[in-house]
């Protein structure tokens, strides 16, 4: 009688696992404990890149088999996992969406997991644990397979580790104009966290985004004019000329029907975008709007001359077509 090859569901199971494994699958496949730690021997075929982790394959792990490990590690001990008991969240789910700021997919030097708030499991290697406050959150299944948070809800779970304000404010603000999330539904998880009104990084991010900053940008500028002494403009207002469409510049003064543009293709989405804001910046001179423009390097090195500028034009208001023009706050 032929005895069968115990590795062979095994070989099964680890092609559709992008040979990413638990111990608890091997032993209900019937592998016997010295046959694992003979195959994770130094040189063997196998290795641990977890705890309860194997990879049935040696050498660097893909970016994929990260995740598949990083959620193989976080679920609970001895059996499989229930759809959405534990999901991709933070910096995986970020970059998996397509931020600039959180970088490419394959370059994360960790994997951010949501886990419930009783389980006992810590960051281990490249594991980053995040633990729900209270009920878990509704998750979805992705294009290949894993189990994810929403764009809005990866912010709020990396809000409290995420202590650089800049990257935090990008990251938020390029989920929001990117049309990622509703800016509604990022503020309610943002402010949903116990004690999140504590952390600068988060009070910042609000105070942007609800006064209408979709860029790092134009955060940078608001706190400029915020510590100029001048008045608060609307960002990124639609206008209407006599009722039609406008344009969405970057900052107005409704009350003196002053413009500001910050031009830049590094903090452009596309090339095309560049384009479209340079366009804008044409449309509202052509109707007779003062329009200054700027960049984020003369923001920095040398604002003067533009706050200069703007002084001017906001004392000495409105100008242009002040009584034609109607506004809408961004959303």
């Amino acid at each position: 009688m032929t005895r069968a090859n115990p590795l062979d569901p095994v070989t099964l199971l680890g092609a559709d696992q992008q040979h990413i494994v638990t111990r608890a699958q091997l032993r209900r496949l019937g592998v016997p404990p010295g046959t694992i730690a003979h195959r994770l021997r130094a040189g063997g075929p196998w290795q641990q890149v977890l705890p309860r982790v194997i990879c049935l394959q040696t050498g660097r792990l893909t970016a994929p088999q990260r995740l598949l490990a990083a959620l193989a590690y976080a679920s609970p001990k001895g059996r499989e996992p229930q759809a959405g008991e534990v999901l991709l969240t933070g910096f995986a789910v970020l970059a998996d969406a397509g931020l600039p700021s959180a970088g490419h997919p394959a370059d994360l030097a960790r994997v951010d997991v949501l886990i419930p708030g009783p389980r006992r499991v810590g960051d281990r290697g490249f594991v980053r644990i995040h633990r729900a406050s209270g009920p878990m959150p509704g998750g979805y299944e992705r294009d290949d397979g894993l189990w994810s948070t929403t764009v809005a809800r990866a912010l709020a779970d990396l809000a409290p580790r995420e202590t650089g304000q800049r990257r935090f404010r990008a990251l938020c603000a390029e989920a929001v104009q990117r049309r990622h999330c509703e800016l509604g539904e990022l503020l309610d998880y943002l402010l949903a966290r116990p004690g999140s009104l504590g952390m600068p990084q988060v009070v910042q991010v609000v105070e942007d985004l609800t006064a209408g900053v979709r860029s790092v940008v134009e955060g940078e500028a608001r706190e400029l004019l915020h510590n100029s002494g001048l008045p608060e403009p609307l960002w990124n207002p639609v206008l209407f000329l006599d009722g039609r469409f406008l344009a969405v510049p970057d900052a107005y003064w409704p009350h003196a029907c002053v413009a500001l543009e910050i031009d830049s293709r590094a903090w452009h989405l596309r090339p095309a975008d560049h384009e479209r804001g340079l366009a804008r910046a044409n449309r509202l001179t052509a109707a007779g709007l003062p329009v200054v423009r700027t960049t984020p390097v003369q923001l920095r090195r040398d604002p003067t001359p533009v706050l200069h500028e703007l002084t001017a034009l906001l004392t000495t208001g409105p100008h242009g077509p002040h009584s034609r023009i109607s506004w809408r706050r961004a959303r």
